[in-house]
This record gives structure tokens, sequence and C-alpha cells, in this order.
């Protein structure tokens, strides 16, 4: 399928992963972007039963689990806190096999003070490395996720570059480079090429200023990024995730109301036709 349409469960944290996977169905999507950790919907406890479970629910349903989310952070300059952390990464591998997702969604983490990117790369490199030789070995694909102090791609591209394994993708949140400062004429030469999949959100505002809005409702170039997706030989094909923030954010429209209005938006963006110029 071109572009399945999915969303993360960021956006219903109050209902429990059978009802997810209900309304998923119901409101048209394709597939799950799964919260892991200690709050998500998949948490590390979970049995391998469960996990079956939810598997067979899954595609019972006809939907599919792209990723599962790792909380991780391999920024510090203490080897064993790294350690650790390739740890969690390697347990949510497992999960992910467990539930079919292919993506397991890590973070690099914030820098600490007086820290530098270039302190922390030896140590970032060296756990991506050690996830991801475990990952490929359970068919699985880390995503890393540009946030926190590597939101820009200018600061994850030369990560990305140094090391070319290929169970390291990396995903493109349009609406998280935006708020940044960052257009897509900037993040896609330096991302698209190692992409795993693009999520989707909409706000107002950058940097202090930044205020999520409806999908379709805000300032982040939506069009624009699906015009690059789609241009060139040989156009991106992987999945588009809707993150509507509720979890973080309980103001937000509930997912009921957030998930069904979203949908017609994201199938309007997936139709978009590639152009000249995107901005």
């Amino acid at each position: 399928m071109l572009n399945p349409l999915t969303f993360s469960t960021l956006a219903c944290p109050e209902w429990p992963a059978a009802t997810v996977v209900e309304r998923a169905a119901a409101f048209g999507y394709a597939g799950l972007e799964w919260r892991g950790g200690s709050e998500g919907h998949v948490p590390l406890g979970m049995s391998v039963a469960d996990c079956r479970a939810l598997r067979r629910h899954v595609a019972q349903a006809g939907l599919f689990s792209l990723a599962v989310t790792a909380y991780t952070a391999f920024t510090a300059p203490d080897a064993a806190e790294r350690e650790a952390n390739v740890v969690n990464a390697r347990r949510t591998v497992d999960l992910a096999a467990d539930l079919g997702a292919r993506y397991v969604r890590v973070f690099l983490g914030e820098l600490p003070p007086g820290r530098s990117v270039a302190d922390a790369q030896t140590g970032i490199l060296e756990s991506l490395h050690a996830a991801a030789e475990y990952a490929a070995a359970q068919d699985v694909i880390l995503a890393v996720e540009p946030h926190d102090d590597f939101v820009r791609s200018e600061t994850v591209a030369p990560i990305l570059a140094a090391l070319p394994h290929p169970a390291v993708r990396v995903i493109w949140d349009v609406g998280n480079a935006y708020s940044a400062g960052e257009l897509p004429a900037e993040t896609w030469p330096r991302l698209g090429p190692r992409l795993a999949y693009v999520q989707l959100k909409d706000g107002i505002g950058q940097g202090e200023t930044w205020r999520l809005t409806p999908l379709g409702e805000g300032q982040v170039p939506l069009a624009a990024a699906m015009a690059l997706l789609r241009g060139g030989p040989q156009p991106f094909t992987g999945a588009l995730s809707l993150e509507w923030e509720r979890a973080w954010h309980p103001h937000l429209d509930p997912a009921e109301r957030a998930l069904p209005a979203a949908r017609p938006v994201l199938e309007r963006l997936r139709a978009q036709p590639a152009s000249g110029s995107a901005t």
C-alpha cells in the first residue's frame, strides 16, 4: 500500500489496547505506532503471550503494527548509563518482534550540561551500533527520532552518515522540524535517503511560541513535505503516522474526535502530487 495511514497511541492514553485496535479499524486507519515505556500501551513488562494475543487482534482487524517507542538516551558520558539504554532498546526490539512491528523508535537524548554533540557522538554511535546489531538479528529496524538536542536534521544527519547500518533509519517529524525553524526543503535532502516513516502533526509558531493545532489548521508546510516525498524517480512509499500528542497535552481534543477528523486531511495529503519547488 502506498503511504499507509497510521497514528501514534499518544493520541489515546485513556483507551485500552483492544479499544485502540477496534477504533483504528473503525476510523479507517491501516496501522498503529505503539507507545512503549512504563506508561504506554505496550510496556516492557508485557508478557509474550499478551504480545502475541495483541498481534492476532491487530491482524484480525486488518491492521498492522508500525513501530514501538523506546524511551532511550545515548548522550551520557557514563558508559554504564548508555549501556542501560542499549538494554532498553534491545528489550523493546524483542517486544516489537513479538508484536510484528517493523520499527523501534529510539531517541538519542538530551545533552548533559557542558556536553556537546561532538563530545557525545562516539558514545551515541557505539550505542546505536550495539542496538542495531541486535535489532537486525530480530528483523527489526531502529528508527531514530530527531528530538531534544537533535531535532534539526543537520545534527542527526552526520550521525546517520557515520553509521550506515541497514538496521538504522530515521523518522521525519515534519511538525517538530518546523517548530525548530526547519523547512521541508532543508530536511528532505538530509534524511530522505534513510527515511523509515513520516510523522505528521500541525501547529502555529516556532520555538517558544509553538502550539499544536488540529491537522490542516496550522502553519506546518505539510503539503510541501508531501510534494518532496512524492518527487524524484523513487517516491517514498512508507507510512504516514499522525502524532496527536494528547498524552502530553491533555487539553487537546480526545482521540474519538481528533482521529476521525484528521483522516480526510491525511487522505488529501497522501494524494498530494509531486511539484517542483517546495519550501
